[in-house]
């Protein structure tokens, strides 16, 4: 149920939390890693596994997590994005427990984007550092190596602004209309007024064990353990 404490309202789940904070590490590590090439390179795998479990991690969690978690309670229509836009664009302040339509939107994009990413640098090899394989390079032909990995090199770059995007909006949402959306991603709390219009109740939000997020997780580090394994 949802809670009011300190005009404040839960409205994200420990496990969407952890999500969202780990990925941004490991997708700096990541990035850096590659850049640094060598001896950096496993960290580099070793992140980029970790990232894709991340990722399967919360696909399966939009589907049966928390109410704020799931793709149906932010995967809207167009309608809804409009109304989101004018309520930004005018006097008033969006509500939203969770995410809005627009973010909701950016959210599946940015998942799609980082398991491209991923799923990428599974068959890409990199000649400059000593042809350095990924676990499933040589299980396709070298055409499709030379294609996963020209992917792989560009896609970042798509990564990067995307990101940007991501923060740009969090910070037009902080200085325009007085909501702190990075502070309730690290408290997993937000403003009474942020969320609920005056005169309505409180949204009722249904908040699933982390029992089930963390069998989730070791069943999502199965299945990327497996893909690993089947390449070595």
């Amino acid at each position: 149920m949802a809670e009011k404490n300190e005009r404040k309202i839960r409205v994200w789940d420990l496990p969407v939390r952890l999500f969202h904070w780990t990925l941004v590490i490991l997708m700096v590590v990541s990035y850096f890693t590659a850049r640094a090439g060598g001896e950096w390179m496993k960290f580099h795998f070793w992140s980029g596994y970790a990232i894709l479990t991340l990722v399967l991690f919360r696909i399966a969690w939009g589907f049966i997590g928390s109410t704020t978690a799931r793709f149906a309670d932010f995967v809207r229509g167009p309608a809804a994005a409009i109304g989101h836009l004018r309520d930004l664009l005018g006097s008033g302040r969006p509500r939203e427990a969770g995410h809005n339509p627009l973010g909701g939107a950016m959210v599946v994009a940015l998942l799609l984007a980082v398991l491209l990413q991923a799923s990428a640098g599974l068959f890409s090899a990199d000649t400059d550092m000593g042809t350095v394989n990924g676990p499933l390079a040589l299980l396709v032909a070298d055409k499709w190596i030379e294609r996963a990995t020209a992917f792989h090199k560009f896609w970042i770059n798509v990564l990067l602004w995307m990101v940007a995007l991501h923060v740009l909006a969090a910070i037009i949402y902080l200085v325009w209309k007085r909501q702190n959306l990075i502070g309730a991603m690290l408290t997993g709390r937000k403003p009474f007024d942020d969320v609920v219009p005056p005169g309505k109740p409180a949204p009722v939000l249904v908040f699933v064990s982390n029992r089930l997020a963390v069998s989730l997780l070791l069943a999502a580090a199965a299945i990327v353990y497996f893909i690993v394994r089947v390449g070595g």
